[in-house]
């Protein structure tokens, strides 16, 4: 399909409500992790931060696996749109939350915590993690040309996090002052040094606030998109086949949706209602979408060949191979390089820490889009380039391993190899891989 028939059968405000709606899918906890850097200069847990916050978000798992369970014990209560809610509202309260309490520390186990930045970032994670199995079933409702102003706005969501992150003030090494140590009367019982940070172009609160508003901007493109009449009449939820005995008693007028898939079928036509429409001939059988999609591709934008369509089994040695592939790189992307990140950057000084950090979270969204254009099936790339990440990776363990003095940590050359490191395996290869798949 040209882009001239694609823009003729695309609503641009349907458009931009879903990309906006989309950027609450993660833009809370990538603010966190870009604001990590900050963060571990003044918090207790220091350069273990990250490694909670991952603890933390691995755990928050759980929140996907619950929203499969109840969709499957109660189909019709359990509905995508006010489960959407909840996610965008627990979001909106706990970055609000986070404004006034990111730095607030309790005694657990008789050490200090940041216990208000890391309970309310579990319930980031909670519900960030189950967009990604929300999110996509809604937009099923809509023709496909909008699940690209879902991708959008899913990109944006590191996209800005990542941009503000920058604008905040990327951070210079400390500048070490000498003071005095007094005891509990006030007595000057020795000298110490301390190291004073330049203070960033704004807040973590003004972020975090910042956060808020995008949000609330989320929360009410997607009122828009669910209860706005206009907005509305873009969904396409059922879709009625008309057999031909019925069609010779009563001549249908084609929908744009209709005309747009080019479907012409002599047995049978097709009629594709909105969701609130009820079919009242008795000669329509209702049939599920996702089986007319599936047979003949009806999807309003394009007809693809079933000829096309890999089949997908479980048992073949090539799925196997991509699973297996996904898993390791999810594993190093989301867990192991996050949770060594300030191990292996920070003796390389707060530049190289504060880079690495924000640019892979701007890097992510800007290699799938790559990803977009490039696009490939050989299995033997994708191993290539899961073998690339895996180098850049082990170097980061290895640097993480070595630290506080790993090697170049006093030379600008060990400042690009870090941070090119950390960002390579979590960008460009990983994120192709998985925007091909």
């Amino acid at each position: 399909m040209g882009l001239k028939e694609y823009l003729r059968n695309t609503s641009v405000p349907v458009f931009l409500a879903v990309m906006v709606f989309a950027i609450a899918s993660w833009i809370d906890l990538n603010g966190v992790w870009v604001e990590i850097p900050l963060m571990v200069n003044v918090l207790p847990e220091g350069w273990a931060l990250p490694s909670y916050l991952v603890i933390i978000t691995q755990i928050a798992n759980v929140g996907p696996l619950a929203y499969t369970v109840a969709k499957k014990l109660a189909p019709r209560r359990v509905q995508e749109w006010w489960v959407v809610y909840v996610i965008i509202g627990v979001g909106l309260v706990a970055c609000l939350l986070l404004v006034f309490f990111w730095d607030e520390t309790s005694v657990v186990g008789g050490e200090e915590h940041s216990t208000a930045l890391l309970v309310l970032t579990l319930f980031l994670a909670l519900v960030d993690c189950t967009s990604s199995v929300v999110f996509l079933p809604y937009m099923a409702q809509y023709t496909a040309q909008y699940l690209n102003a879902l991708y959008v706005g899913e990109g944006l969501s590191g996209l800005i996090p990542g941009v503000l992150g920058i604008v905040q003030g990327i951070g210079k090494d400390p500048t070490c002052v000498n003071g005095t140590r007094t005891d509990a009367n006030g007595t000057e019982v020795g000298h110490v040094v301390y190291p004073v940070y330049d203070p960033p172009l704004f807040s973590v609160s003004v972020f975090f606030g910042i956060l808020c508003v995008l949000l609330f901007a989320s929360g009410f493109a997607f009122t828009l998109l669910h209860f706005h009449p206009r907005l509305r009449e873009h969904k396409v939820s059922r879709i009625v086949v008309i057999t031909a005995a019925a069609a010779g008693t009563r001549k249908s007028r084609p929908s744009p949706e209709e005309s747009s898939s080019g479907i012409d079928s002599p047995s049978a036509s097709v009629e594709v209602h909105s969701q609130d429409t009820t079919a009242t001939d008795t000669d329509t059988t209702a049939v599920d979408a996702k089986t007319i999609q599936k047979s003949q591709s009806l999807d309003g934008i394009s007809s693809i060949s079933s000829s096309n369509i890999d089949s997908f089994s479980p048992k073949s040695l090539r799925v196997v191979v991509h699973l297996m592939l996904i898993g390791w790189i999810n594993a190093l992307s989301n867990g192991v390089l996050p949770s060594i990140q300030s191990y292996s950057c920070l003796p390389y000084g707060n530049l190289a820490y504060n880079l690495s950090v924000r640019l892979s979270i701007l890097a992510n969204p800007l290699a799938c889009f790559f990803g977009l254009f490039v696009r490939t099936r050989s299995t033997v790339a994708f191993v290539v380039l899961a073998a690339i990440g895996t180098v850049f990776s082990a170097y980061h363990v290895a640097m993480a391993a070595l630290s506080p003095y790993p090697p170049l940590y006093d030379h600008t050359a060990g400042v690009v190899l870090v941070v090119s490191a950390g960002n390579a395996p979590r960008s460009r290869n990983f994120s192709l891989k998985k925007t091909a798949d």
